[in-house]
Order: C-alpha cells, then structure tokens, then sequence
C-alpha cells in the first residue's frame, strides 16, 4: 500500500496525465474539423459579409495596399485625416471613432448622444477626437465593427478592443465543438499554416519585438486560459477578403495607419501560406529567401467560420 503521500502524487500525476490526453484528442478532432470545413464547405453569407464590408472600408480610406512581399504599393488616408471621398462621406478619423463603437469603449467624440460643449470651438472638439483616434489602436475594434455590421450577436463573437477576447473564445468553442459540447460562437481557431483560408476567414499574429507566442500552439496555450478581458497579448487580425491559386487578400484595420489591403502568397503548388512570411521561415538574403518587409510576422492563427 502507497504511503498517502505517494498516493497523493500519484493520483495528481494521473489527472494532469488525462487532462493532456483528453486536450490533445480536442485538438486532434479540432484540427480535422479545420481541414475538412476549409476544403468541403463554402464561405457562409455572414462570413461574405464581413468581407464586402471591409472591402467598402479600404475603399473609404482611399484603397491602401500592399504587394505580397510587403511593400507597400499604394498610399491611402490615414486615420486622423480629413480626406472625404464626397462631400458626404465621413472622414477617416470620423470612422475609426465608428469602429469603436462597436466594442463599447467610447473614446472621446463617439457618444453621438452627448451635448456638445457651447464653449468649446468645433474645431478644438474635432482636434482632440482626432488625437484620441491616434492614440488608441484600433485594429481589432475594426473587426468587431465589421462583425457586428455582417449581423453577429454577442453570443456569435467576442466585440472588443483586443483581439485576443475573440480569438480566444474561438479557441475555447473549437474545444466545445470537438468535444461535443454546444456551442453558438460562428467561429473556431485553426493553425494557419496548415489550414487553406477562406473568404471571412481571420488571419491572425502576435505582434511585438521578439513575439514570444509565433505558433499556433504557443499562442493556444495562452488563449486556452484566458478570460475575456485578461492580460494583455498583443495580437492583430485581418479578414480574408479573396483567394485564389496563388494567395489570398487580406484587409486590416491600423495598418501603416489606415485601412489596408494587404497580398500573402501560397507556398507553390499549395492552398498554404507561404513559410517566407514567418520571422523563422527563411534566412532572409539566403537562396529562395523572398523577402516579406512588413507582412514579415508571426502569422499562427486561422479563425476559421464554423
């Protein structure tokens, strides 16, 4: 008979010993539910949605893009300009205070409902909404704007202003949906580097010096245990707006300040991004090394529509 001690521990050593069984069999599962949606099933309307509508955004930020070794092609308008396509059109910086709305953190100038200040010119009023549009980065209130505008519910997507909230119940729901358990949320996490996106799709990377979290695993084992509105992991999403042969479009919020298009390459005779884009991917200079500039980043993530 075990001492109680040893017993102890060794009924301790089991448990984690099943926990680790049973996560690796979700991944499994959750993994083959990634491949076979990317291959089998189309985009849903939903997902289109999202991509019109953030294909309307870069078009209203004056069409910013970027080439697929990440240069920067065209220049658009930035997010504390006053550039207005039509007289009634909004400025740029009047629409990334729209975005973020979306995620219920009211910067300066986006309560509509406010009373404006009577001693206050408009013109101080608008500066310091400008400067407060800066300030504040605002990608990932971009994909809450166009989720919510594609007609998601809260109990389909994360609205906030980190990125990490939505992804990680992505993550927590491709665990429900492999291990049987139900689920609303519209979308799952996936390994993008051996998932083909789709249109809707959210490419996702941690961003940073030296980002500690540049795989898919890595950057799970955070998602996993984080609480909505946990610490900070400083991450950035796009929505796969086109795909074809040879790559896919993408387009993100505060990119190079704007809204921007951005092209990622296959890896040839692929549906795969190309591993050239990964920090490690390639040395850079070496023999077939191409050169990815700004859309060097540790790509890991595929939210992939369920």
């Amino acid at each position: 008979m075990h001492p109680p001690t040893a017993i102890s521990s060794f009924a301790k050593s089991l448990a984690v010993g099943v926990f680790l069984f049973g996560l690796a069999a979700s991944d499994a599962a959750s993994a083959a539910a990634c491949l076979n949606t990317a291959t089998q099933i189309p985009s849903p309307s939903r997902a289109l949605a999202m991509a019109t509508f953030a294909q309307q955004e870069h078009q209203a930020f004056g069409g910013q893009t970027m080439d697929a070794e990440g240069r920067l092609t065209y220049a658009g308008a930035w997010e504390a300009e006053d550039f207005r396509a039509t007289a009634r059109d909004l400025a740029p910086w009047q629409r990334v205070l729209g975005y973020w709305q979306a995620t219920g953190v009211r910067l300066r100038g986006t309560d509509a409902d406010a009373a404006p200040d009577a001693s206050e010119p408009q013109s101080i009023d608008n500066a310091l909404s400008r400067i407060a549009v800066i300030d504040a980065p605002w990608s990932a209130a971009f994909i809450s704007w166009i989720a919510r505008q594609a007609g998601l519910g809260a109990d389909e997507f994360v609205f906030s202003e980190a990125h990490a909230d939505y992804a990680g119940a992505a993550w927590k729901a491709g665990l429900d949906e492999a291990a049987g358990r139900p689920t609303r949320y519209a979308m799952r996490a996936c390994d993008l580097m051996r998932t083909p996106p789709r249109v809707g799709d959210l490419a996702c990377h941690a961003r940073g010096p030296g980002a500690m979290y540049d795989t898919f695993d890595k950057i799970g084992e955070v998602l996993v245990q984080r609480p909505t509105g946990g610490e900070a992991l400083t991450m950035h999403c796009d929505v796969v707006v086109g795909v074809d042969a040879a790559g896919f479009d993408t387009v993100g919020g505060n990119v190079i300040q704007s809204v921007t298009l951005r092209r990622l390459a296959f890896a040839p005779g692929t549906r795969l991004l190309d591993a050239s884009y990964l920090p490690e991917g390639c040395k850079a200079g070496g023999p077939g090394c191409i050169d990815r500039h700004m859309s060097r980043q540790p790509w890991s993530l595929l939210l992939q529509w369920r």
